[in-house]
């Protein structure tokens, strides 16, 4: 009777209990009666009675009683007959439903009727929630009223876990049995959520969201629906997701610990390189005139004006030092006149200093001011660009070349030189490897875009894109 029970409504269940109850007192009534006769019979028929008794007393005693017993057993199956009738009568209605419900999956012509769709689609329903749904029914005891089906397969158990106690069918650890109780004291409100990683009885590790849904019966004693979600791979998904995120802050961080390290390194290697161009330039030249002057004969009128001659010489080339050596710090044309002017004065020093061919042309007249920063930015990567191409190119001649539009700044330094591998050279860590990684952190550092052509034999480009704010 308690699966068709689950095939009714609750008013029809509710009709249903109250026809047992009174079944259940006729039945106890009927076993009061039968009591209470055998009682007087007992009595009537004891020895002690018997004896005042006669045949004919006997007789019509047993005559009424019989009648009595008749007249009792009729009514109570009357009765009987008026409440089994209808309990009879619903669930030989809802048998024959169902059975209308099988035959119809052989015989679709038939139209189902109202109470056999809802029917049909409960039981559709219930198989579908029963075979993909991990959700137990609980007491307020916390033991297994109903589990289904899908969930018994998830938890690996084959036998009836009906009754017992659900933190034991989730898991074999005392602490975890501990902390699901817990929850589930707690859990006061109508919606609870928990995500929770336990360990199964095969000592496997697993995760799941569980969700608890307060209910009260028919009876006012608390039950709760539990619908739990398994979580493992989403855990994991996550889990991994921050090793790799870990990874890749410790690679990011190395990276530019050794990127800090080669700045230094780079840096002090400019400082040794300026101080050996003091030193081996301005500094010979120092102390040249320091002897040419200590030299000076001013009785001899003669050598002596030939040795002013030759100190005018050796303090023109020693100013042009001086200015070179500066203008490679620090130039002033960068802060007074902007980067446009700045690459121009550049070009025509280079070329003065090395006797190579240094070009410059600018397209449209570019003359804008920027950042500070992103002028020193940009001067410096021309700069390291003009460097390479006279240290490597080979090329007998280097154009710059400046144009803009309104929202972007475009630079090329070109050279029709040996050219090389970019892909070979940027994945290095010495050599020239290191100029162009400088170059990449100085254009992103404003934003810009930074792209080399090159191949073996046909020279290389060098594009600097800088956007200019409006």
């Amino acid at each position: 009777m308690g699966l068709l029970d689950t095939y009714l409504s609750d008013r029809e269940r509710s009709i249903l209990q109250k026809r047992r109850s009174k079944i259940s007192g006729a039945f106890f009534l009927l076993f009061v009666v039968v009591i209470v006769m055998s009682y007087i019979i007992q009595n009537q028929l004891s020895k002690e009675n018997t004896v005042l008794m006669t045949q004919d007393d006997i007789k019509s005693l047993k005559v009424n009683l019989a009648l009595i017993s008749v007249f009792v057993l009729g009514y109570l199956g009357w009765i009987l007959f008026k409440l089994i009738r209808p309990t009879y009568i619903s669930y030989l209605d809802l048998i024959t439903d169902l059975l209308a419900i099988k035959n119809n999956v052989h015989n679709s012509d038939r139209p189902l009727s109202s109470r056999e769709n809802t029917l049909l689609r409960f039981r559709e329903l219930n198989f579908a929630v029963n075979n993909a749904v991990l959700y137990a029914t609980i007491t307020d005891e916390n033991r297994i009223a109903y589990i289904s089906k899908k969930f018994e397969e998830y938890l690996g158990h084959k036998e009836d876990l009906t009754f017992r106690k659900f933190e034991e069918v989730l898991t074999y650890k005392h602490n975890q049995h501990h902390k699901i109780r817990k929850i589930l004291t707690t859990a006061t409100g109508e919606l609870v959520n928990k995500e929770l990683r336990l360990t199964n009885h095969q000592g496997e590790i697993f995760w799941i969201e569980m969700s608890i849904i307060n209910m009260d019966n028919l009876k006012n004693s608390k039950r709760r629906l539990i619908v739990c979600h398994d979580i493992t791979k989403r855990k994991h998904a996550g889990l991994e997701m921050q090793r790799v995120s870990r990874s890749k802050f410790v690679a990011e961080v190395q990276s530019q610990k050794d990127l800090s390290q080669q700045i230094m390194t780079a840096q002090e290697d400019e400082r040794k390189r300026i101080a050996k161009d003091i030193h081996d330039g301005i500094g010979q030249m120092l102390t040249a005139l320091r002897f040419n002057i200590d030299g000076i004969d001013l009785t001899n009128h003669t050598k002596a004006e030939e040795s002013l001659t030759s100190l005018k010489e050796v303090f023109g080339q020693l100013i042009k030092d001086v200015r070179a050596v500066t203008f490679s710090l620090a130039p002033p044309e960068l802060t007074d006149h902007g980067v446009a002017s700045a690459i121009r004065k550049m070009t025509n020093m280079v070329g003065n200093f090395t006797g190579h061919k240094v070009l410059y042309e600018n397209v449209s007249e570019f003359d804008k001011r920027l950042d500070n920063n992103v002028e020193v930015n940009i001067y410096r990567v021309v700069q390291e660009a003009v460097n390479n191409a006279l240290k490597y190119s080979e090329s007998e001649y280097i154009l710059i070349t400046l144009d803009h539009t309104d929202s972007y700044l475009k630079i090329k330094v070109e050279d029709e030189g040996v050219g090389f591998d970019p892909k070979n050279v940027t994945n290095t860590v010495e050599g020239t490897g290191n100029g162009l990684r400088f170059m990449k952190e100085r254009v992103n550092y404003f934003g810009g875009e930074l792209r080399i052509s090159s191949e073996p034999n046909k020279g290389t480009t060098v594009h600097i894109v800088v956007p200019i704010d409006k």
